[in-house]
């Protein structure tokens, strides 16, 4: 990972009403138009209760979004491909992590699909739960005691 090129991003805590349209771009075009995902991830009803986490380049777009619910559970986690492999997604989850924290969660979720599950062990997350299929994707359901 660069760090060097991470700190050139902004990561900005951000509401659904704000943000929702950027927060949609990212998500379609990594999960519909890259992982052939049906629209039924894109959004919930849970996005309107959500923290999220927006990513913005140098030029103030979005490039990166994640959610963690008010009971831990964090989800849809999306970075689009020109910026992966730099370490956008792994401080995104740390961001995530700290916003748990800051509102002092007891422990945080994570459904990951089992190709990622190194993206996760450095920020101690663990298995919890037998592999199943999500979206024809193997997943696992990770967890994280933070209390």
């Amino acid at each position: 990972m660069n760090s060097c090129r991470v700190k050139s991003f902004k990561f900005e805590q951000t509401s659904w009403q704000k943000s929702c349209n950027e927060i949609l771009a990212v998500r379609h075009k990594v999960f519909m138009i890259e992982q052939h995902f049906d629209n039924n991830v894109l959004c919930d009803l849970q996005d309107q209760d959500c923290y999220h986490l927006v990513v913005k380049n140098i030029e103030e777009l979005v490039i990166a979004a994640g959610r963690i619910t008010p009971q831990g559970r964090i989800g849809r986690i999306a970075v689009l491909l020109p910026y992966r492999r730099v370490g956008i997604g792994s401080k995104l989850l740390s961001e995530l992590v700290k916003i748990g924290h800051a509102h002092k969660l007891r422990d945080i979720s994570l459904n990951a699909e089992l190709d990622n599950m190194h993206f996760y062990d450095s920020q101690n997350f663990l298995a919890s739960g037998p592999v199943y299929m999500k979206q024809g994707v193997p997943h696992q359901m990770l967890t994280r005691k933070l209390a």
